[in-house]
This record gives C-alpha cells, structure tokens and sequence, in this order.
C-alpha cells in the first residue's frame, strides 16, 4: 500500500503518487499547446506571399504558446520543489493539488481560445482566469507546506518554504494586472508575464551574491 494514516488526521499519501500524477498531467497539458498552431488549409497554389500572411496570422498564437509553455513549466518546477520537500500529502495537499491539475489541463484550451481572438477581452480574459487559478492554488500549496509540518522531511528549513511561497506570488499578481489591462480593452496584457522571467533571474542573483558574501565572511573569519 502507498498510503498510510497520519494519527487519525486523515488519509495521507506518499510523494510519488501524486508527482507521477502531475508530472502525466502537465506533460499532456504542454504537449496539446502545439495543437494550437494550425496551419490554415489553403486551396490552390500557396506562394511565398501567402506563406508570409500564414506566419504573421500565426503570430498571437506563436506568443500565447510560448507563454503558457514557459508558465506551466514553472508551475511544474514549483511542484518539483515542493515534493522534495515532503515526504507524504495530506488530504488537503492533495485537494489542492487535484484542482491545480484541473486548470493545468484547461490550459490548452484557454490558451487557443486567446490565441485564435487575441483582440477579444473575454477569450484574453478565461486564459488570464485559468492561469491566476493556478498561480493563486501554487501559492495556497506553498502556504499550506508550511503549516503541515508533519508532511515535511526532516531538516527542511521554513525559511526556504517562505521564500519558495513569497516568489510563487508573483503569478497571480501579474494575472490580476492582465486581467485589468484585458478589462479595460487593453490589447497584449499577456506580455506583463515577460517580468517573471525578469524578475526570477534578479532574484537568483540575488541569492548568489548572497551566498557569495558569505562564503567571503567564512574565509575572512577562518
């Protein structure tokens, strides 16, 4: 059996089942995103004027993929980082796991819809929904991690979970501004997402500064 009970507070399964879960999930999600790029049947002879209006028509579609694609393999590493982590998944993790696996799987969907009407505020709308849905659920697995201690492999600092939680905020924050900016008939909102990658390598320089300083500290006290 690969699942145990945890003193009486309730099913608890170990980090395996639900990462091969996820893991099938977001790997069918990503995949399906190409399905998007359909190249429009054209009859008769397509000369290199036709092939150069196929492209730039396949542009809102090219950039939606790509956005999607990078998320969602964020979302993913979040998860990856959050099984090494634990050990176990309580009911709750679990729960919140499965609703997140719910909206990974819509992503194709929003994400052809968005690309197909890229000027039309509610198909921008349902794909900024879909990915504030997952961005907001990632944030509640973090907050949750921190709180179910006994799921947590020994050592594990919190600090390292407040910083994991801390950063995955910035997902729903930049889907609450898409969504304003698409409410308002503001065309492109989506390229607000191109600040997370921004903003992840200032982070990482951040820490390995850090961690630079301290190893200087270490020698000079040494």
């Amino acid at each position: 059996m690969n699942t145990h009970e945890n003193k009486g507070k309730g099913t608890v399964l170990r980090s395996n089942r639900i990462e091969t879960l996820t893991d099938g999930v977001f790997a069918i999600a990503m995949t399906l995103l190409v399905t998007g790029l359909n190249i429009p049947e054209l009859n008769g002879i397509i000369i290199s004027g036709s092939v150069d209006s196929i492209i730039l028509n396949l542009f809102p579609d090219f950039i939606h993929y790509i956005i999607a694609f990078v998320l969602l393999a964020g979302f993913w590493w979040s998860s990856h980082l959050r099984s090494e982590y634990s050990h176990s998944s309580d009911s709750t993790m679990s729960f919140l796991n499965i609703t997140t696996l719910l909206f990974v799987g819509l992503i194709p969907f929003s994400t052809n819809l968005a690309g197909d009407f890229p000027l039309n505020t509610h198909a921008a709308i349902i794909f900024e929904l879909n990915l504030f849905a997952i961005g907001l659920l990632s944030v509640l697995q973090w907050n949750h991690a921190l709180k179910a201690t006994t799921c947590l492999n020994p050592g594990v600092d919190r600090r390292v979970l407040l910083i994991n939680r801390d950063e995955a905020l910035i997902f729903p924050i930049l889907s609450s501004l898409a969504i304003l900016l698409a409410a308002v008939s503001i065309p492109w909102g989506i390229f607000i997402y191109f600040v997370a990658p921004v903003y992840f390598v200032l982070m990482w320089l951040k820490e390995t500064r850090s961690h630079t300083m301290k190893k200087k500290q270490g020698h000079k006290i040494i």
